[in-house]
């Protein structure tokens, strides 16, 4: 069993996507998608505990090609990320996941303060 660094785990734990081509990539992102409302909060909750500078996001692939593209997203952007989850999470009426982002947005004010 190898042992992980946390930069290892937090890539392991991206989440990844398959399109047939970008356009379809496009439509997800412009959607209030709960799947990848999820994914933001657990991607930037595991950055924060990290004290990292950037979220890791998503892992794209297109097609049957080998290359992947990362999604990060930087520090600076988090609690924007953060507020539009919480907006979305009390649009569906998702109390614990509100409650949990809240929190999360709450850490991640602190931090930004004390920088």
């Amino acid at each position: 069993m190898r042992k992980l660094t946390q930069h290892q785990q937090a890539e392991d734990n991206m989440k990844e996507y398959n399109f047939d081509n970008p356009s379809d990539f496009k439509g997800v992102f412009e959607t209030n998608n709960r799947e990848i409302t999820d994914s933001i909060v657990e991607a930037i909750n595991e950055a924060q505990k990290f004290h990292k500078d950037s979220a890791e996001m998503f892992s794209i692939t297109f097609g049957e090609e080998e290359i992947a593209y990362e999604i990060t997203l930087p520090r600076s952007q988090w609690i924007i990320a953060l507020e539009k989850c919480l907006e979305n999470y009390q649009k569906w009426d998702c109390t614990d996941e509100a409650i949990d982002t809240y929190l999360i947005l709450k850490e991640v004010k602190k931090w930004k303060e004390t920088d």
